[in-house]
């Protein structure tokens, strides 16, 4: 740790010096030295997440261990092979993220919601945390991942597309208009508030940086409204989670505080350390301030005491009608969208092209996940039948999945399509051998591979000799032609 970070810590702690000890102060202090662990959170969408953790551990000589409070998770506490430079991690097939982010996602009751929840995700760029809850709810129902900020969706995008969901869109709206625009719709809802970072643990994506009371007024009256409307947008019964990571107690209780005096009997917070099973009570009182009585269920992850990066989170449940004043929400025909339903005839063509290429079950797909087919000139999407019967008017970023493509008479999978459903193929795969793998990941194609295909310009899902998901192919004489994206490389 540098003397500057150092100086900048010690005048962060020293807000805090009436509620921790000065050994308490000093731990902080020197956590500063201990590198975190790297968490992984394993999509359940594309493999079986237990026995794919064991052989990746194997494979790249990993020390991990589970993460009690969140399922599909572990700690990477040494790697010989960096976990963000793996295959696996370019075919979406987990996730990396800062443990303390993997709280908010898990506070959530999913067996107490809709069986097809609507879930929103106010602020959810760059996706780590929708990712979490798509895996949660079981690719059903509907995810609607906003961010206000334009700059910020492409990365969003990024980051969906590669984990491999149906039942999403991407919006890019103010989140303190969803409470007027949509009230009492959402079962689940997620606001990773915008903050100072003041989580007394910096890192390379937080590092540490001066604030000031001024800027965190400024926050805590955006976060105000931001909660606000997360919580008119509720339905009554639904659970929302308010998350942070500042330790600011600024932008997290006293946020709580504000809204709960505001709508009394409307809203309450739900014990987080009982869900979890972690001892990290929120704050009572702040300097002269005292809080509500319910603020102390939130959870407030002190770094000396989790181990884990400073964060605060609160699990909300909303109890009765909170009054707002509705507004029309933005409105396009989806007409204009240029997405047209297949007819009948189109989609039984293309279900008898998938299960005589692959061997996969187009139509059972379609009713598990409540989907339907869509085609704009060439190329079919897996479109959310939520979206088209309750926000079809909505207009969006980026939506559902592509299938695939037909380009003149021939059909062109997708890579999205071949990486969510390749472990579920039973014919049209073809294996490399191990000399050919790096290869075939950096992006080039394969001469005269090895195989008893007659090659007439099929495409096939490629996988090495461990079984593993490569992306497509495409069989020509002489060659597999790589058809990795360029970011999946």
């Amino acid at each position: 740790m540098t003397e500057r970070v150092g100086s900048r810590l010690e005048d962060s702690l020293q807000r805090f010096d009436q509620i921790l000890t000065p050994d308490e102060r000093q731990e902080i202090i020197s956590l500063q030295e201990q590198p975190l662990p790297t968490g992984i959170r394993v999509n359940p969408l594309k493999v079986h997440p237990r026995q794919f953790m064991q052989d990746l551990a194997q494979r790249y000589g990993w020390e991990v261990a589970p993460v009690s409070f969140c399922s599909n998770a572990w700690a990477i506490h040494k790697a010989e092979t960096p976990p963000g430079n793996t295959l696996e991690h370019r075919m979406g097939q987990y996730y990396l993220q800062d443990v303390a982010s993997l709280v908010p996602g898990s506070l959530f009751d999913f067996n107490r919601a809709h069986s097809s929840p609507l879930v929103l995700d106010m602020a959810a760029s760059p996706g780590g945390k929708t990712t979490h809850l798509i895996a949660r709810s079981r690719d059903h129902g509907l995810v609607i991942a906003n961010d206000a900020s334009q700059s910020r969706i492409p990365a969003l995008r990024s980051v969906l597309s590669a984990w491999g969901g149906i039942n999403q869109i991407i919006t890019q709206y103010p989140g303190e208009s969803f409470g007027a625009w949509y009230p009492e719709t959402f079962d689940i809802i997620l606001l990773d508030a915008p903050c100072s970072m003041e989580n007394l643990r910096p890192t390379a994506a937080h590092p540490l940086r001066e604030t000031t009371s001024t800027e965190r007024i400024r926050l805590q009256e955006r976060q105000v409204q931001l909660l606000t409307s997360g919580l008119a947008a509720l339905v009554v019964g639904g659970q929302m989670v308010y998350a942070t990571c500042s330790l600011a107690p600024e932008e997290d209780e006293v946020v709580l505080d504000k809204v709960l005096r505001s709508y009394p009997g409307a809203v309450r917070i739900e014990p987080g350390s009982d869900r979890l099973s972690i001892s990290a009570p929120a704050l009572a009182h702040f300097g002269e301030q005292a809080f509500h009585s319910d603020v102390s269920r939130a959870l407030r992850l002190w770094p000396h005491r989790t181990g884990m990066s400073g964060f605060f989170c609160a699990l909300l449940q909303k109890t009765a009608k909170i009054p707002v004043q509705k507004e029309p929400p933005p409105f396009r025909e989806f007409a204009k969208t240029g997405l047209n339903p297949l007819h009948s005839e189109e989609q039984q063509q293309l279900v008898a092209l998938i299960s005589q290429q692959f061997g996969l079950d187009l139509e059972q797909v379609l009713a598990e996940h409540l989907a339907v087919l869509h085609r704009r000139y060439g190329q079919v999407f897996l479109i959310p039948q939520i979206y088209l019967e309750k926000f079809s008017d909505l207009p969006y970023e980026w939506i559902g999945m592509p299938l695939g493509q037909f380009v003149a008479d021939e059909w062109v999978p997708s890579h999205e399509f071949i990486s969510r459903f390749g472990h579920q193929f039973t014919r049209g795969m073809i294996h490399i051998s191990e000399e050919y793998v790096s290869q075939w990941i950096s992006g080039r194609d394969i001469r005269h591979p090895h195989t008893t295909l007659a090659p007439h310009g099929q495409y096939l899902l490629v996988m090495d000799q461990a079984e593993r998901n490569l992306g497509l192919g495409k069989l020509l004489p002489k060659r597999l032609r790589n058809m990795l994206p360029h970011r999946s490389r």
